[in-house]
């Protein structure tokens, strides 16, 4: 049973109501202010993620051609378009901003953090990094959703579907990734943090979701450019 995970989505989805429903108590400047300082913190958390990779040139490559990927994929133009229509029957808050929102979605739902927590709560049965995520999105949760409203709980639905996958592909990834191939994967990831962190805090609007690709091409390259990089 994946005790972790579902405490997890658990607490996107009370935080996400907890923030709405604390809304009124909370003045619009300190509601501006929150999802910066979380994005700061993410900025943070993302630069220790980016210390663990075997290979930065991979890792940098990986970032560069998972981006293009993405783009030209429009990965991120079909998310916006699918969320606006999942939303429109959402009560949402006056100033409801759709990119913040697409950038909370995929911190909670794809941040290397919280991947690698569900991979080793399947393999090991060790849950102690999932109940740490957890711990993170329920506050961050109550954050957004003082902005963005309830809707933010309903980030708990994609989180729910895309931890359940990692869930069962770590049976069959983790047993053949090696040691170098998890680090750069935790390292794109922290990559992919720091970029929503500084979108967060409004410093650059990075294209979050075309990025994603960079995670599975941070392990697929690995190997390959074990022998230049390595």
């Amino acid at each position: 049973m994946p005790i972790g995970m579902i405490t997890c989505c658990l607490g996107v989805l009370l935080g996400g109501w907890l923030g709405s429903a604390g809304r009124r108590w909370i003045d619009e400047g300190l509601r501006g202010l929150l999802p910066r300082l979380f994005g700061l913190t993410a900025i943070c958390n993302g630069l220790l993620s980016v210390l663990k990779a075997a290979q930065m040139p991979t890792v940098t490559l990986a970032v560069i051609a998972g981006g293009w990927l993405g783009h030209a994929l429009h990965l991120e133009r079909g998310v916006v378009r699918a969320l606006g229509r999942a939303l429109e029957r959402v009560p949402r808050p006056a100033g409801f901003d759709m990119q913040q929102y697409v950038t909370v979605v995929a911190v909670f739902c794809a941040s290397g953090f919280g991947l690698y927590s569900v991979m080793v709560e399947s393999i090991s049965g060790d849950r102690a990094q999932m109940f740490s995520k957890a711990m993170m999105d329920l506050f961050a949760a109550v954050i957004f959703g003082s902005s963005l409203g309830v809707s933010v709980s309903l980030i708990a639905i994609p989180q729910a579907a895309v931890f359940t996958l990692f869930f069962f592909l770590a049976r069959l990834l983790m047993p053949v990734m090696s040691g170098d191939m998890l680090g750069n994967f935790i390292a794109c990831g922290g990559v992919l943090t720091v970029a929503a962190g500084m979108r967060m805090s409004g410093i650059r609007e990075y294209p979050l979701i075309d990025m994603l690709p960079a995670l599975a091409l941070a392990v697929l390259l690995t190997p390959l450019l074990a022998p230049v990089f390595g």
